[in-house]
């Protein structure tokens, strides 16, 4: 069987959809070596896969200048790309695997330009694994830019992102791509982690795209819950998470308090690790459980509206599973995401800058009990289900790069 490198970045929505992959892999006989960051060792060691951590440099990412997720203008996302990933871990990652043999590569799409670098210096064909909807375009032209321009330099930035590339170019002995081709998803083949009906525009992408559909598997290190209260009071069960990297948004919790304490459902708030609970004050209405970590896939079988920020992998989970959806895209490719799930009536997408108690109480009040939304979940879900998951995936990569025994 095959020797497989799999290099992912750090990000529970990066990580969490390649789980199954890399477990199914494993299972049929390929030897996988999987190199993310330490915080992932654990997660990461219970697929059967060899773990390798590459250093995570927080500090980077601060003097970086600006929020990856919260871009003002498109060089800055090919910025966060190089100076953020590419750059601190691609000589680092060849480093570490140096005299070492692959028969072939599986990254993820965030890496790039830096996927193609690691193919090219290895010499081995290369799987692109998207997390996030696939595109025909270059990323950071599709990206949501969320402020005005106009005070940024884009002579700096774009001096910046050339010399940077340029450094990596020689560090790496390789030729210095176009600016576009830094975001573009490479690969001899891209493992898309949705299904064909729920990617924008999937006629505009090659055959060389394959959607499988969202990988959903078990994950060991959930957390308890009292499952036993979701429907010990009420017939409706409501989730409530803004993601693993947006959960601080304290005020928008409170104004969920002010717009659901009369609604009669159970309601349950994924409120962060890093959110202290008593800064959510003392009004929290008697129909809300509170965790700062929940066993999301688990809640979201039993419940009966989603209340998200749009993240692909919370969004894909939660349709998975037939629940609709109350979106409040915050920033990145959500805003395309939450349009998708609206374009497809599944949901309904609100301005976080102009939301009110009224508006959101709206707009639940709207999904819970208009039963289109929870018909088109399902359709949606559906065509999650008949995609294959992350055993067609498997086959398909096996089909084409296995080495017979």
């Amino acid at each position: 069987m095959a020797r497989v490198l799999y290099v992912t970045i750090p990000a529970d929505g990066h990580v969490n959809p390649t789980l199954g992959l890399v477990k199914q892999l494993v299972d049929n006989g390929e030897e996988v070596v999987y190199m993310c960051s330490e915080e992932y060792r654990d997660r990461l060691a219970q697929t059967g896969a060899q773990f390798r951590a590459y250093q995570k440099d927080e500090q980077v990412s601060r003097d970086l200048g600006f929020n990856p997720t919260e871009f003002r203008h498109p060089f800055h996302f090919n910025d966060f790309m190089l100076r953020g990933i590419i750059e601190p871990h691609i000589p680092e990652i060849l480093r570490q695997i140096e005299n070492e043999s692959f028969d072939y590569l599986i990254f993820d799409s965030l890496f790039g330009w830096g996927g193609a670098i690691l193919g090219e210096k290895l010499g081995i064909p290369t799987i692109c694994s998207v997390t996030n909807f696939a595109f025909a375009e270059p990323l950071s032209q599709i990206v949501e830019v969320l402020e005005a321009s106009d005070d940024v330099d884009v002579d700096a930035l774009y001096e910046r992102v050339t010399q940077t590339a340029q450094s990596i170019a020689r560090v790496c002995n390789v030729a210095v791509p176009a600016i576009e081709d830094i975001t573009r998803q490479y690969g001899d083949m891209k493992i898309v982690f949705t299904s064909r009906e729920f990617q924008p525009d999937a006629d505009k992408l090659d055959d060389s795209y394959i959607f499988t559909g969202p990988s959903i598997t078990s994950r060991p290190d959930s957390p308890p819950f009292p499952f036993e209260k979701l429907r010990a009071s009420y017939d409706k069960v409501v989730y409530i998470s803004m993601g693993s990297i947006l959960t601080k948004d304290v005020e928008l919790y409170k104004l969920c308090f002010a717009a659901f304490q009369d609604i009669p459902a159970q309601f349950v708030l994924s409120c962060g690790r890093e959110t202290e609970l008593e800064s959510l004050g003392e009004n929290i209405p008697p129909n809300f459980i509170i965790e700062p970590y929940v066993p999301q896939l688990e809640v979201l079988q039993q419940a009966d509206a989603f209340i998200t920020h749009a993240g692909m992998n919370s969004t894909s989970e939660a349709l998975y599973f037939y629940v609709p959806l109350v979106m409040i895209p915050l920033s990145s490719d959500q805003p395309i995401v939450a349009k998708r799930v609206e374009e497809l009536g599944a949901g309904i997408m609100l301005d976080r800058g102009k939301l009110t108690p009224t508006a959101l109480k709206d707009a639940l009040l709207q999904v819970l009990n208009e039963s289109t939304y929870k018909q088109h979940a399902i359709q949606v879900g559906d065509s999650f289900r008949n995609a294959g998951g992350y055993q067609e995936a498997a086959r398909c990569i096996m089909s084409l790069y296995s080495v017979p025994n």
